[in-house]
This record gives C-alpha cells, structure tokens and sequence, in this order.
C-alpha cells in the first residue's frame, strides 16, 4: 500500500476553495500549460478507484513535464486521511494521525448498534421498529441458503449516489467496493429473510484502521465473521 505521504508529492489542490485561491495576480499564482489524461486509471490497493469532486464527476490526472499530478482531497480522504483548506492563511491542512474520524466514528457505532439488535428469528415488524433507518426491497435470484425475500439498507448515503447507475448489472448481495472506498455510502447492510423471519445479514464497511473493505455476516447458523474483502 502506497503510503500516504508518497501519494501527496503527486497531489494538486483542484478542488474548490472559492475565487481567493487562484485570483488572477495574486502573489505565488503562476501560469502553466500542462494535459488532462482522461486514459489513466486508478487501483488502491488493487480496488479499481476513481478520484472525484465533491459533487461527484469523475476527475483525471494532470500531466505536467511527464509527471501526473491527481486531486490532494480526493487521495487524501481514500486514504483515510482529513484536508482542510484556510481561505484567510491559504493554507492546506492534512491530519494523516491515524485518529478515526467523527464519520466513521459513526459508522463503527451504527455497525455496532445492528450487531447488538439483529438476532435470528426476528420478523420484520420487530426489525423495523428497532431502526429509524428504513430498509428497502432487494433483488438476489441466486440465494442458496433458502431466503425467500431480502432487505438492504445503505447507510450514510451521499445524495449524488445511485446504486443502480454507479453499480449496474450487480445482484444486490455484491459489494459496491468502489462507493465503500470513495465514500459515498458509510455501509451497506443486506438482510436476508426466510419465512418471514431474519434468516441471515451482512454488514459491508470501510475499517477505518488499515481502510480496507470488510465484510461482517451472522449466518442461518448463528455462526458470525467479519473478514477482509479480497
């Protein structure tokens, strides 16, 4: 995994601060003539990934005297790190401490709170009353465990974020790693029902420590596990 400090010497601030940090004539703003490569793509830590603005459109590397230059907040934040932009110092702030953030702070709680409540056996009254969060319809036609019926769930959920148009032609039991990675969703939970009755569940997740996609799952079993999406 490419430390995060390494990436920063490749990072460009393109992301918006308003007028004041490229003002025409300010003082340490210089004019260049550089390339757009729209052919490169991205993997972080061999998950396809693609940097993007903060209202969601895809952007593409800068190529300036053959080295490419990619956005500092969009690799900041993937890699688990936090920017903050100073308009009166015009100053970039990078806290790469380590420290969880109040985000995923709340999703490790939400994911600790669906551990604690989600219990074999449940119906799905007694499942909708225990959440504020309502859950929606899904779609698996290739269950294998005898579910008859499920539920998903997308916590966190950035409002540019479409499963359907980001994730097409996925079943929805399948991992949208790509949305976990770039944060446009905090976790998916996907519940599965038999009879009526909660049969088995899972909790895709970022983990904040080593930012790596998780998956956690109770089984019809009553056997638990939360491994490392490979």
């Amino acid at each position: 995994m490419i430390k995060l400090k390494q990436l920063l010497l490749l990072c460009v601030c393109s992301f918006a601060f308003g007028a004041t940090c490229y003002a025409a004539g300010s003082r340490g703003v210089e004019s260049i003539q550089a390339y757009i490569n729209h052919d490169i793509k991205f993997k972080v830590d061999d998950v396809e990934w693609a940097p993007r603005d903060s209202e969601g459109a895809a952007l593409s590397p800068i190529i300036l005297d053959g080295t490419s230059y990619v956005p500092a907040k969009a690799v900041v934040e993937v890699m688990g790190g936090e920017l903050k932009w100073d308009d009166r110092t015009q100053t970039i702030s990078i806290t790469t401490d380590g420290s969880i953030s109040e985000k995923d702070q709340a999703i490790l709680e939400k994911i600790n709170e669906i551990k604690s409540k989600l219990k074999l056996g449940l119906t799905k009254n007694e499942v909708s009353a225990l959440f504020t969060e309502k859950f929606e319809s899904a779609q698996n036609s290739d269950s294998e465990n005898g579910s008859d019926s499920y539920w998903k769930y997308e916590y966190l959920k950035v409002p540019d974020y479409n499963r359907e148009d980001h994730f097409p032609d996925h079943a929805d039991h399948v991992i949208d790693q790509q949305a976990l990675l770039n944060k446009k969703i905090g976790a998916y939970i996907y519940i599965e029902w038999r009879d009526n009755k909660l049969h088995m569940y899972s909790i895709s997740y970022v983990n904040p420590k080593d930012k790596h996609v998780y998956l956690y799952s109770l089984s019809p079993d009553g056997s638990t596990s939360d491994d490392r999406v490979t």
